[in-house]
């Protein structure tokens, strides 16, 4: 039986994602170009170094561009793998023309590429709140994967209506360094 956060949680995943999914393409276009504009912000500054991301699914934002944009500014790119339910994600190194195929949830991944840590970690968002808390799609992957003492820069991506008064953040769950709306960077 699921606890009160726990439901509370999966509603607003739920609603969230139908929004996200029903999000008009125009305004998606424009909404993102400003996010990412906000995002170069934050990794100009940076040393080069790899950049971990995902593969947009159900509507997430779909950075593959910028992270094209990146790769010819020198950094170096890495998609995630699910090696267990429990476990923490493994980051394959990507590029343009990384051979890849589909596995859980039918989400590509690199395949005979060298695993590697990355520097910094773009992680999509479900939702948010102001304390940095990221409501994601509820399998805990970016939780464990950023509770480790090697822990990348996290910079979580969504939109501004994404925002919640609190996703109720319990023990296992890990802030983003940053969120990153097309409106605003919260740090």
């Amino acid at each position: 039986m699921k606890t009160s956060w726990q439901k509370w949680r999966s509603e607003q995943r739920f609603s969230l994602t139908e929004k996200r999914l029903g999000f008009a393409n125009e305004l998606r276009l424009l909404h993102q170009a400003a996010l990412f504009k906000n995002l170069q912000s934050i990794i100009d500054p940076l040393p080069k170094g790899t950049i971990g991301f995902y593969w947009p699914i159900r509507g997430e934002i779909d950075c593959r561009d910028f992270i094209f944009g990146l790769i010819k500014q020198g950094w170096a790119a890495a998609l995630p793998k699910i090696i267990d339910a429990d476990k923490a994600l493994q980051f394959r190194q990507w590029g343009p023309d990384s051979f890849m195929q589909a596995e859980i949830w039918d989400i590509p991944v690199p395949q005979n590429t060298l695993i590697v840590q990355p520097d910094v970690l773009i992680i999509p968002l479900v939702g948010f709140d102001i304390d940095l808390y990221r409501l994601g799609n509820g399998g805990g992957f970016y939780d464990r994967s950023l509770a480790t003492p090697t822990k990348p820069l996290s910079i979580g991506i969504g939109y501004q209506w994404m925002q919640l008064p609190s996703i109720h953040p319990q023990p296992h769950d890990v802030p983003m360094d940053y969120i990153v709306t097309e409106k605003n960077i919260y740090c």
